[in-house]
């Protein structure tokens, strides 16, 4: 269960108020020339998904979500077309459980080691509860009047690693979205929803790494 839209979530449902959502552009996109990786070996690779989720003041260390946005797997599989030599990929996603699971974790290493490559996928949403407590608070004693913004801050970090586990590149990519609360935004929500704007963050940056990945000719 992600936790950190809940505030702004519940203000929007229970007084019948506008939301309008805004990101910032993505930090540290591939600026290289972008090249296919032409008659390179077919190769075969794991991903492995980490989402986490950090509320900072409330949260002591990230902690594992099931999934970080919704449709996921739809983004991972649209993104996936920038690589050309997948021949073969699995996928695994890394679960709170996974500590009292050894039969899951036995599982993610045999996938490790039968694949040529493995792509940990490190995707961190953080926020302040700080921030988004007092937001809340001004919110309901104004009757939302006052316009109050709610902010997440995304990291989305990959590293390549070959069959020995040595690495072999990494990849990271930031971005901020902010939802704003306030009575008349209830016109503009429409244009603006939150969901939209992070399934951009996560979708540009998951093409831009693997377009990067791509370009620099790693899987070989």
């Amino acid at each position: 269960m992600r936790r950190s839209p809940i505030l702004p979530a519940l203000l929007c449902a229970a007084l019948a108020v506008g939301c309008a959502a805004s990101r910032s552009d993505i930090e540290g996109l591939y600026t290289g020339p972008a090249a296919r990786n032409t008659g390179a070996t077919p190769v075969s690779v794991v991903f492995v998904f980490r989402h986490l989720s950090q509320q900072h003041g409330f949260d002591t260390i990230p902690k594992l979500e099931f999934e970080g946005v919704k449709d996921f797997d739809d983004l991972f599989r649209d993104a996936l077309r920038e690589i050309s030599n997948v021949s073969r990929y699995e996928t695994f996603t890394e679960l709170p459980d996974d500590v009292n699971d050894p039969k899951r974790r036995e599982k993610l290493a045999t996938a490790r080691s039968s694949a040529d490559y493995a792509v940990e996928l490190e995707l961190l949403e953080e926020s302040s509860f700080k921030q988004q407590f007092l937001s809340a608070t001004i919110s309901l004693l104004s009757l939302t009047v006052i316009p109050m913004p709610y902010d997440w801050n995304y990291t989305i970090r990959a590293d390549l690693k070959g069959k020995d586990g040595t690495l072999r590149a990494s990849y990271q990519r930031k971005a901020t979205l902010s939802d704003w609360i306030q009575t008349f935004l209830i016109f503009v929500y429409p244009f603006h929803p939150i969901e939209g704007k992070r399934e951009q963050i996560y979708s540009e940056s998951l093409h831009d790494i693997f377009r990067q990945i791509e370009s620099e000719k790693v899987l070989r």
